[in-house]
């Protein structure tokens, strides 16, 4: 694969960074352990995950599944080659290097029913790993990447995913229209949602100013140790 002109992010708990040819096996495990999730969940009223979702018994469902992940890292190859870029497809991982997910912002704006959109954003994380806020914290190491360029993301939402739809309320997202078939839902319906800069960090401001916070008790400390 290309150099990369993408710096790794280094959030509390993940790394975010390039995806590697060498991360197929654990990528179909996590395709995999989505399509199973989705077969637990179908009568939950799963919403679909489009990236590697197959469903249940769609002949060689296996082998559509293996096509779906060697697509995604060629596309993912494809876009680190893009002059200018404009799709960060990025792997989430655990400081150890283990792949769990993905956190994906399309960076340049496109046309939709006449109005310009700036970004869109996407992500997974390995069902075995879900609800420990990863996809959070990823999601926010790579939109603060994107607020360095634009000033607001829009995003779309299937309607019926309360999980996503609660990740970008987080993120200080607001929902500001529906479309009925839009091109990011596969033709289904999608909720839009922005998110401003002042609204993203606004969201995650207490978290910004931990570390300085931190940083100026400790050197409190070291000052009135010094004058002891």
């Amino acid at each position: 694969m290309p150099e990369s002109d993408f710096i790794p992010i280094r959030t509390p708990r993940l790394l975010i960074d390039e995806f590697k040819t060498s991360d197929y096996a654990r990528l179909q495990e996590i395709a995999f352990n989505i399509n199973h999730n989705a077969d637990i969940h179908a009568a939950d009223g799963y919403c679909p995950f489009y990236t590697f979702q197959v469903d249940r018994g769609t002949p060689n469902r296996d082998i559509i599944i293996r096509q779906k992940v060697s697509e995604f890292l060629i596309k993912a190859d494809r876009e680190r080659r893009q002059e200018p870029r404009s799709t960060y497809r990025m792997a989430v991982r655990l400081p150890n290097g283990k792949l769990i997910g993905n956190t994906t912002v399309d960076m340049l704006p496109i046309e939709e029913d006449g109005k310009k959109i700036y970004g869109d954003l996407g992500y997974f994380i390995d069902p075995h790993y879900g609800e420990h806020g990863y996809a959070t914290e990823a999601v926010r190491g790579l939109v603060h990447h994107f607020f360095k360029k634009y000033a607001k993301l829009d995003i779309t939402a299937h309607p019926a995913n309360k999980f996503s739809r609660k990740l970008i309320e987080r993120i200080g997202g607001v929902q500001v229209g529906y479309n009925e078939a839009s091109h990011y839902g596969h033709g289904e319906p999608r909720a839009v949602f922005e998110v401003h800069k002042a609204d993203f960090y606004r969201s995650c401001a207490f978290n910004k100013q931990m570390p300085n916070l931190f940083t100026v008790l400790i050197n409190r400390q070291k000052e009135a140790a010094l004058q002891k």
